[in-house]
């Protein structure tokens, strides 16, 4: 059996920086357009993911009635729901009276940490600083295993059933299949990315961007051409290079979750009425305001999106980690930041792919690293941000 390695720790980074990615979207929104730094981001993520577990496990968290728990997909979509809601309280209750007093950026700082020290104390109070976890069915963990050998590469797919490893699938590439995949996924892209600028070209806002079109084509040439071109496997006890990844269910719905709500958010953003007030007001607050754009509905509208996309992140951080903890956000924090900060403040595309780029850093990092280096892996999020910006100063990826 082989062991995992490098491409283990590439997925696993892929996932963190999806969940990474569900809070930097929220947070480029509030520091784009509220001009809020909120410290109180992390706290927020732990705040959704505990709203889901008040209803899907009740008896886990006092004061809130017994009754039959809900599944963690229906208690997440409430929990998310009900973050909303408290998205608009913070908004209402807290940063829409200070700005309305002309309140500026450093009382605006300390009023989000006093904030996130009241939420966290709160979480505290209630649940206590240990660990739980949601009840859910156990996902199956799938290995698939490469072997590099001298006519090209086999694949295997390896799971533990009670107690014993069943082989589930085997099949081979030959070199020439490996190049051909690569080189027909390549062209693939270049061309949908060409003919996406060619025919945006005499637009000022396209809702899919033709790199992100492109990327997409990309990778879906690979899944094709790999379904396609598969052949016998090859004789792996000669393998000159081997290596095991791990794979579940759980890493497809985070995946696929982040890439919506990445979508979704654009789309928000660049095709709709308030997505453009949105805009307006990121770009300049009082000439929006000039324009007829209500500043207070728009910055409800903010915090209320933000709040849900931290619930998100939350929920889907519980469930990747299997437990909660009143922690759990605050470590989030600064990565979230870096994100936002990398990828330009105002693309939804941008803080994607910064998210990623650090939750790929962070875990090849420490997979890389000698073992006493582990405690500093969130300093690596900053030194890949400190390199970007002394490159690309205004972000990856810009304004979109």
């Amino acid at each position: 059996m082989a062991s995992p390695g490098l491409l283990d720790a590439l997925l696993q980074g892929l996932i963190t920086g999806s969940i990474i990615a569900a809070g930097a979207l929220g947070l480029s929104l509030i520091y784009s357009i509220a001009e809020v730094p909120n410290f109180a981001h992390g706290d927020m993520i732990t705040i959704g993911a505990y709203l889901a577990l008040a209803l899907n496990r009740p008896g886990a968290i006092p004061f809130v009635p017994e009754f039959g728990g809900l599944s963690l997909v229906a208690a997440g979509v409430l929990g998310i729901a009900v973050a909303g809601g408290t998205g608009a309280v913070y908004e209402m209750t807290l940063f829409r009276r200070f700005r309305s007093k002309g309140a500026d950026l450093i009382t605006m700082v300390i009023v989000s940490l006093g904030l996130a020290l009241v939420l966290r104390n709160v979480v505290l109070f209630l649940v206590g600083s240990g660990n739980i976890s949601y009840e859910t069915e156990r996902v199956t963990n799938t290995n698939v295993e490469l072997y590099l050998t001298g006519s090209g590469l086999s694949v295997q797919t390896v799971q533990r059933q009670a107690g014993d490893l069943v082989t589930l699938g085997e099949w081979g590439y030959g070199w020439l299949s490996l190049l051909a995949i690569v080189a027909l996924a390549v062209a693939v892209g270049v061309a949908v990315y060409r003919w996406r600028s060619d025919d945006a070209e005499f637009e000022t806002v396209h809702l899919v961007s033709p790199r992100v079109l492109g990327v997409s084509a990309g990778v879906a040439a690979v899944a094709v051409l790999a379904t396609v071109l598969q052949g016998a496997p090859q004789t792996i006890e000669s393998a000159a290079w081997s290596t095991s990844v791990g794979v579940s269910i759980k890493y497809g719905v985070i995946i696929g979750l982040t890439l919506v709500t990445m979508l979704a958010m654009n789309l928000l953003l660049k095709g709709t009425k308030t997505g453009r007030a949105m805009r307006a007001t990121a770009d300049n607050m009082a000439l929006a305001e000039v324009r007829g754009v209500d500043i207070d509905r728009i910055q409800l509208v903010v915090w209320v999106i933000a709040a849900l996309l931290t619930a998100l992140a939350g929920v889907l951080t519980g469930w990747f980690a299997s437990n909660l903890n009143p922690n759990m956000g605050f470590s989030l924090l600064l990565p979230i930041f870096a994100a936002v900060i990398m990828g330009g403040i105002t693309s939804p595309y941008g803080a994607v792919l910064a998210s990623l780029i650090i939750g790929v850093s962070m875990d090849v990092g420490v997979y890389l690293l000698p073992a006493e280096f582990a405690t500093y892996r969130i300093a690596i999020a900053f030194v890949i941000l400190i390199m970007v910006l002394l490159v690309k100063p205004e972000g990856l990826w810009g304004d979109v």
